[in-house]
């Protein structure tokens, strides 16, 4: 929920003393292990999670969730509070917090290149959570607090709701994983809460030993290909994506903390070209020079500038603070393969703020330094380095297109048919009579083909065109009341009215299911999907989709996909002014995403014509 700035956050006050006691009592009751904790450096457990200087403020977040942000006099956060549901209030702990107490609260265990995932707003998957070789899962509730480790870190990188009980969990040993989400991520390392404070390096003490081997560590078989055809196979993106488990000869799922690319070894044999003994495979970690860093970091920002906050849409991202400009736009448009690696601790700046300063001073970007964080402000678009620079395939498009494909698969192996949307008439009382004597049923349901077909076929039978006039239809006994309006008092319509007629005599029926199933029809026509773009808190763009319950849509499986495919949040809210027995929701992403969710619906099955788009951004033409 932090992965992009506040939408609002009200002025920063201390706490009353009655104030300041009512937390503590609350922290100490939501965290029984800190009573009996022992000082920290001769510092009472209570000056430290409620520490003197203690302020709070109401704050709103990108997906307008309320909340209480608590932070020490220097502006650091060390809780936040939010509503877990109608009448109870969830008490969090910062990941600053975090490190001074890190075994707080349960945690799960995962592989370093899904830290990155999470990061750029991404929930943690079933798949994500190391569980093989007695790996610890604990056992807590659905809905309770978790933290979230990196492979050999012992200190706390996010934070957490369960999405799944630690049985169920656990109940993955030994077999692939199910998919899913595991937990829903509150904040994680690295986002705009940690942003907030004194963003301290990793303490000394970080690591946990020597990591032991694991039986499904990360692991590519084949060399990456660099095939510029952007319809690459199955296989090709299973293999290349950094966080999705493949399978070895055994049936495991193969993970490995520091993915190296599948140029930088040779799986399937030894280095003086014999082949390896079974069940071993040697490979060599990637290992970035601090030149080919810098020159990744810097075609990322290209890649960025060239194809994301373009002109165009600069003056809706612009300002744009340094950490959201690294953490969700440089680090996921790094090349495929080694660039992939590519990270600011391991430039030669070292630090954000001076990598980009330096960019500064060849005029391609200009920065500005506000209450201690540096801005993007504006880009010089005609920059030599930005009009020469041609792009290249990201771990961003990779992850998009790996989503799409598993989407494929997963439909492929389902169960599941493609998605039939029909509309279809059914006679009513003045035009019944008409399709019984066509030789139809009175009880049926016709499409507006077959409506106009029977219709054409009884005006030849009874030769009712005007001998005079053959765009003329004269009306007998039958065919009167089937096309006259009530009272109408009329013997000849035009032939291109009877069809319109006829229908409006009828009552519209809609079916949407399977192909291959028996229809069953709705009254009523069908519900089109509402796509509105507008501008929210401030001058940021989003999408919001409704509608999608009507098509047979999973809401949270269709969010999921959007959120890969665009790499943008996604909030999930339920429908304003529907009533609350129907259940329907509202999804909402951010940035313009008409397009790719258009896409995403055609693909499903819906037909175009039922997709309505409304533009609320007021832009000029």
């Amino acid at each position: 929920m932090f992965k992009k700035p506040l939408a609002s956050i009200k002025s920063f006050s201390p706490l009353r003393s009655s104030d300041k006691r009512r937390l503590r009592d609350e922290i100490l009751a939501s965290f029984p292990a800190l009573k009996d904790m022992e000082p920290i450096n001769d510092t009472p457990i209570n000056a430290i999670i409620t520490p003197d200087g203690l302020q709070a403020a109401k704050f709103t977040s990108y997906i307008e969730e309320p909340g209480t942000l608590y932070t020490d006099a220097d502006g650091t956060p060390l809780w936040f509070k939010i509503s877990s549901s109608k009448n109870h209030s969830l008490i969090v702990p910062s990941v600053y917090t975090l490190w001074k107490f890190p075994d707080l609260i349960p945690g799960l265990t995962t592989w370093n290149p899904v830290v990155d995932k999470l990061r750029n707003g991404a929930d943690l998957m079933i798949p994500g959570v190391i569980t093989a070789n007695n790996t610890f899962v604990p056992e807590i509730d659905e809905g309770s607090l978790v933290v979230i480790r990196a492979r050999g870190n012992k200190y706390p990188l996010a934070i957490g709701t369960m999405a799944i009980s630690g049985k169920v969990l656990a109940s993955s040993r030994g077999s692939l994983p199910p998919k899913g989400k595991a937990v829903h991520i509150l904040h994680v390392h690295l986002d705009q809460l940690w942003a907030m404070g004194t963003k301290p390096e990793f303490p000394a003490d970080w690591a946990q030993g020597p990591k032991a081997p694991l039986d499904d560590e990360y692991a590519s078989s084949d060399e990456e290909t660099d095939d510029e055809d952007d319809d690459e196979t199955t296989d090709d993106l299973t293999r290349n994506l950094q966080d999705v488990s493949v399978s070895d000869t055994k049936g495991k799922a193969v993970v490995k903390d520091d993915l190296p690319s599948s140029t930088e070894f040779e799986s399937s044999s030894t280095a003086d070209g014999q082949e390896p003994e079974e069940g071993k495979e040697e490979i060599e970690a990637i290992v970035l020079s601090t030149e080919e860093v810098d020159r990744a970091l810097q075609e990322a920002l290209l890649q960025v500038l060239k194809f994301k906050i373009t002109e165009d849409v600069s003056k809706e991202l612009l300002p744009m603070n340094s950490s959201t400009l690294y953490s969700s736009y440089v680090l996921p448009n790094r090349a495929r393969g080694p660039a992939a690696e590519a990270d600011i601790k391991k430039s030669s700046w070292k630090k954000l703020a001076k990598w980009l300063k330096a960019v500064e001073k060849s005029d391609l970007i200009k920065c500005k330094e506000i209450k201690g964080e540096l801005f993007l402000l504006g880009v010089t678009w005609n920059h030599p380095q930005l009009k020469g620079f041609t792009g290249h395939k990201t771990v961003e498009q990779q992850a998009a297109r790996q989503a799409k494909v598993e989407a494929q698969i997963s439909q492929a192996n389902s169960d599941v048919k493609v998605l039939e949307v029909l509309e279809a008439y059914r006679p009513n009382s003045a035009s019944g009579d008409f399709f019984e004597v066509a030789g139809k049923s009175k009880d049926g349901y016709y499409t507006l083909q077959e409506v106009r077909a029977t219709l054409a076929q009884y005006i030849k039978d009874k030769q009712l065109s005007d001998p005079k006039n053959q765009r003329i239809i004269r009306l007998d006994e039958v065919l009167h009341p089937a096309l006259a309006k009530k009272g109408e008092q009329v013997d000849r319509v035009p032939r291109d009215h009877t069809s319109d007629r006829l229908v409006a005599n009828m009552v519209i029926h809609h079916y949407i299911g399977y192909k291959g199933q028996q229809p069953r029809f709705v009254k009523g026509a069908v519900k089109s999907i509402q796509i509105t773009q507008e501008i929210r808190t401030g001058r940021k763009t989003v999408t919001k989709v409704s509608g999608l319950e009507h098509f047979m849509i999973d809401v949270d499986a269709f969010g999921q996909e959007i959120q890969v495919l665009c790499a943008s949040s996604v909030a999930i809210t339920p429908l304003v002014g529907a009533s609350p027995k129907l259940n329907l929701r509202e999804l909402m992403v951010q940035g313009p995403q008409v397009k790719n969710v258009t896409a995403v619906l055609q693909e499903r099955g819906v037909p175009k014509k039922y997709i309505e788009f409304l533009d609320k951004t007021n832009k000029k033409k």
